[in-house]
């Protein structure tokens, strides 16, 4: 270009706006990397517990409130005989009164941690808590790669008029 031409001031605006959505496309790659890893991270503890945890019989004992959400405490033995109270993982809204006191639940614990690792063995329970992260994870992904393909087009484009 030559000295005496300008380039509009629309154009500037527009090119910046292009960048900006840029940035802001790595931003979510960035975000989307770390909740798909996290996800992962949780699904191969969960297939951890499945290789080397024990099961057991728990019962319902009390219901922790959070209106409208309802978490389960339960209490079971190990195999050795040690007494383990846990709060369930997921909270239950209460229409779904998905668990009642005195109802019974199958547990899978760590033997070497049941403390730490008691959860009621349930699909929902197991699964839900770590495929969300994975799942948006994906999503977020796929926007920001969507997101800076766009971006990129309309760059390419608005430098051939400029060019």
């Amino acid at each position: 270009m030559e000295n005496d031409e300008q380039i509009p001031i629309w154009m500037v605006k527009q090119m910046n706006a292009f960048r900006n959505a840029s940035y802001a496309g790595f931003v979510l790659y960035f975000i989307g990397i770390v909740l798909f890893f996290y996800g992962m991270v949780n699904l191969s503890i969960e297939m951890d517990l499945d290789m080397k945890g024990l099961k057991a019989t728990g019962e319902v004992y009390d219901l922790e409130v959070t209106e409208p959400y309802r978490q389960a405490w339960v209490v079971f033995q190990t195999q050795d005989g040690q007494t383990v109270r846990f709060l369930d993982k997921l909270f239950w809204n209460l229409d779904f009164e998905k668990y009642k006191v005195g109802q019974k639940v199958e547990v899978i614990y760590d033997p070497a941690n049941p403390i730490q690792t008691a959860v009621i063995d349930d699909f929902f329970q197991r699964k839900t808590e770590p495929w969300w992260p994975v799942i948006m994870g994906f999503i977020v992904i796929l926007v920001a790669f969507i997101m800076r393909k766009i971006m990129l087009r309309k760059a390419i484009e608005l430098d051939k008029t400029l060019g």
